[in-house]
C-alpha cells in the first residue's frame, strides 16, 4: 500500500479539512495506513516498536535529560504490546475452539490472560514454550502495573502514588529486555496463526500439533526398527519431551502413520493417486529436453538479434516444445495430468500434503473448464523449478524411491 486511499478523489469534500491530525493530504510517501487499511497486528507491532525506538533514541541522541520522562511511555508501550499480543492469541484460539472461553470480559489484566493461556495446556510445543518464555515479562509488568494504570497516570485508581515501591529503572537493561521481548512477541503471533492453520489439515492429537507429530516422526527411527532397543530409547525421550503417557504416545504414532509426509519421515512408501513412477520419469525426461542440465548447455544465442542462426534455433526450440507437449498429452490421462500439476504447486507453495487429493479435484475442474490440456502442459514445462518441486513433492507424499531417482536427473 502507498498510504493513499484510492477510493477517494481530490474533488471530494474532505470531512477533516480543519482536523490537525487527519486532514486529507495526498502524500504517498508519508501517509500511514490506519483503520480500514490497517491490521490487528499493526497495533501489537507498533507499540513494541515504539518502545524500542524511544529507548534507542535516548542512547543514540544522548537524551540524558529526558530519561525520567521517556522511561514511562517506554514501559507502558511494552506492557501494552504484551497485552495486545495476549488478547490476539487468546481471541484467535478461542475462535478456533482450541482453548475454552472462560467468559472473561475484556480487561487490562495481563497476568489473567497469561494464566488462561498457560493453563489451557495448548497442544503445541513451540507455542507452549513461547507462552512460558513470556512469564518473566508478565510477572514484572503486572507486578508494577496490574491494570494498565500506573504507567499512564501519576496516581492510581486508589489515589495512591503510582509505582510507589520503585525508585529507579535502568534504561540499558530495559532496552536489552525489549529486544528479547520483541522476538518473543513476533514468535508468539506467528506461531498462533500457524498453529490454527495446521489444525485444518487434520493431523494432530489433543497433546501434539501437526508440527510436533512431524518432529516426532523425524526423531524416531525408521519404521522397520520399531522393535529394537533404540526405538524404546527414543520413545522415552519423546514421552518426556512432550509429556505423553503410553496411550497418548500410541495415539501419536497412529496419526503419524496415517499421514503421507510423516510416514515418509519413517521411511514408509506411499503410492500416488494417478501417476506411476515411470509416468513422472518420462515427463522429467521430456522437460529436460527444454531445460538441459548446465553442463549440457552448448551456449546462448548471442546478442545479435538479427543473426539468422538465432531464428533457426528458435524454430527448432518451438518444434521441440510442440513435440514435448504432444508426447506428455498422449501419455497422461486427465487425472494423471491434474496430479502432476497438483504436485508441482504442493511443493512450490508448501501446501500440506493432506490437501493433495482435494487439490487434484480442483485442478481437474479447472482443466475441464479450460478444455486445453496442451496449454496446461506447456505452462508446467516452462517452469525451471519443475524438477525440484516434483522431487520435493514426491518425497513429502511418500514416493521415496521416486524422489531418489529424480535427484539423479
Amino acid at each position: 500500500m502507498t498510504g493513499e486511499n484510492k477510493s477517494d478523489s481530490k474533488d471530494e469534500t474532505d470531512p477533516y479539512t480543519n482536523d490537525p491530525f487527519f486532514k486529507r493530504i495526498f502524500d504517498g510517501q508519508w501517509n500511514a495506513c490506519i483503520g480500514r487499511q490497517g491490521h490487528e497486528e499493526n497495533y501489537i507491532d507498533g507499540y513494541i516498536e515504539a518502545a524500542i525506538e524511544l529507548a534507542d533514541a535516548i542512547f543514540e541522541k544522548q537524551l540524558v535529560g529526558k530519561r525520567d520522562t521517556l522511561v514511562l511511555p517506554i514501559l507502558y508501550n511494552a506492557r501494552h504490546a504484551i497485552e495486545l499480543a495476549l488478547k490476539f492469541a487468546t481471541g484467535h484460539l478461542i475462535e478456533a475452539r482450541l482453548i475454552k472461553d472462560d467468559g472473561r470480559k475484556l480487561s487490562h489484566n495481563i497476568k489473567a490472560y497469561w494464566d488462561h493461556l498457560h493453563n489451557s495446556a495448548i497442544g503445541d510445543e513451540k507455542l507452549s514454550q513461547t507462552i512460558a518464555a513470556l512469564k518473566p515479562y508478565i510477572d514484572s509488568l503486572s507486578q508494577i502495573d496490574s491494570d494498565g494504570q500506573e504507567l499512564r497516570y501519576h496516581r492510581n485508581r486508589d489515589d495512591d502514588p503510582s509505582l510507589a515501591d520503585h525508585a529507579v529503572a535502568n534504561l540499558r537493561l530495559i532496552r536489552a529486555s525489549l529486544r528479547e521481548l520483541e522476538k518473543l512477541i513476533s514468535t508468539f503471533k506467528s506461531r498462533t496463526v500457524d498453529f490454527i492453520d495446521e489444525r485444518a489439515a487434520g493431523s494432530y492429537t489433543n497433546r501434539c500439533s501437526r508440527t510436533d507429530l512431524l518432529a516426532i516422526a523425524r526423531f524416531l527411527p525408521r519404521r522397520n526398527l520399531w522393535n529394537t532397543d533404540f526405538f524404546d530409547q527414543q520413545k522415552a525421550v519423546v514421552k518426556e519431551r512432550y509429556g505423553l503417557s503410553n496411550k497418548q504416545f500410541s495415539i501419536a504414532l497412529d496419526r503419524i502413520q496415517e499421514n503421507r509426509e510423516m510416514r515418509s519421515a519413517l521411511g514408509m512408501e506411499s503410492d500416488l493417486l494417478h501417476l506411476t513412477d515411470d509416468d513422472i520419469i518420462s515427463v522429467i525426461e521430456h522437460w529436460r529436453r527444454l531445460h538441459p542440465a548446465r553442463d549440457q548447455v552448448e551456449g546462448d544465442l548471442g546478442l545479435d538479434y538479427f543473426d539468422t542462426s538465432r531464428f533457426k534455433v528458435m524454430r527448432e526450440s518451438a518444434a521441440v516444445r510442440k513435440d514435448v507437449v504432444t508426447a506428455i498429452e498422449a501419455r497422461l490421462l486427465n487425472e494423471a495430468l491434474a496430479e502432476l500439476e497438483a504436485m508441482f504447486y504442493l511443493e512450490r507453495d508448501r501446501i500440506f500434503v493432506e490437501c493433495h487429493k482435494s487439490m487434484i479435484a480442483r485442478v481437474l475442474k479447472e482443466h475441464a473448464a479450460a478444455k486445453d490440456p496442451k496449454v496446461k502442459i506447456m505452462h508446467l514445462m516452462e517452469k525451471t523449478n519443475f524438477l525440484q518441486c516434483i522431487g520435493g513433492a514426491a518425497e513429502r507424499l511418500g514416493r521415496l524411491s521416486l524422489a531418489e531417482r529424480l535427484k539423479a536427473m
